[in-house]
């Protein structure tokens, strides 16, 4: 009776959260829940209605071993290698970074643009990482085609996959370049998007540990202040803007005022900052008029 019970889900992720809460991880329970349910293959309900079920011996060795990663300080995307984005799943890899809620501003404010334009935009994704921006707009607008750019070939090859997963690969070209440099120098996009690498590199000590250790620094710094890369990529993307033509850009705190300047000098319109749930300016959009 006593060695069922050892191996027992429940007891398992009640020793997971014990491990996880000391180190540190904010919610450790819903944590050790899902890896957990990654380890089985179940969905919240099954584990939640099976927690007096036993464990094989198998089994439990993974989900302590996965828990011991998860406590060292690896974030839990990378161990599942799966996160939602916008209520889709996205395969994730330490080839690019973890999708944020922040993102989703973004996807949200073109998807509202898109909503009073007469046909749908072709778009581009600056610095795709995992895809889930190009991803989500071509799914949420099915006539929309779009670019999606990135220096890293691990970045667009998964960038790939999880469009072919949510059906709309045949919609995306996925180009390997810096910014919008394989692009003429003419009016082809509708729509820009971008959440470029903005972490100024004096403030790498200052992020936290799961983000510092673990996520790509091409996809995080963006040079010395935040903002090379804004310097960079707002004039390639103002001489390749359809005329009327709409730029989202995700920034850091403190930084929408500088890269409004940028967009400015570019002859382009500030149109709409916005902010983000905790009230930092997260998101510049700009317009060619």
């Amino acid at each position: 009776m006593e060695s069922s019970a050892q191996s027992a889900i429940w007891l398992a992720l009640r020793r997971a959260t014990e491990r996880l809460g000391g180190a540190g991880v904010e919610s450790p329970r819903l944590e050790a829940e899902l890896l957990m349910m990654h380890v089985l293959g179940w969905r919240r309900a099954r584990l939640l209605g099976h927690a007096h079920d036993p464990l094989d011996p198998e089994v439990l060795e993974e989900f302590e071993r996965l828990t011991a990663r998860r406590v060292a300080g690896e974030p839990l995307q990378y161990i599942t290698g799966e996160w939602e984005f916008y209520g889709l799943p996205f395969r994730i890899t330490p080839a690019v970074l973890i999708p944020r809620p922040e993102t989703e501003i973004l996807v949200e404010r073109a998807l509202s643009l898109a909503d009073t334009a007469n046909t749908p935009p072709r778009f581009a994704d600056v610095g795709t990482g995992s895809g889930c921006i190009a991803a989500v707009i071509a799914r949420e607008l099915p006539g929309a085609r779009g670019l999606a750019t990135d220096v890293s070939l691990d970045a667009l090859a998964l960038a790939r996959e999880n469009a072919v997963r949510l059906g709309v690969a045949e919609r995306i070209a996925f180009v390997r370049c810096d910014l919008l440099g394989c692009c003429a120098e003419r009016p082809l996009f509708d729509l820009i998007l971008s959440n470029p690498p903005y972490v100024a590199a004096c403030a790498a000590a200052d992020l936290p540990g799961t983000v510092r250790d673990y996520e790509p620094p091409l996809a995080l710094f963006g040079g010395k202040s935040g903002i090379e890369t804004y310097r960079r990529l707002v004039p390639q993307a103002a001489l390749r803007l359809a005329p009327f033509g709409h730029i989202l850009l995700e920034v850091g705190a403190g930084q929408a005022d500088p890269v409004a300047g940028i967009a400015e000098g570019c002859g382009l319109m500030v149109k709409e900052v916005i902010e983000d749930l905790q009230g930092i300016p997260r998101c510049v959009l700009l317009q060619r008029t």
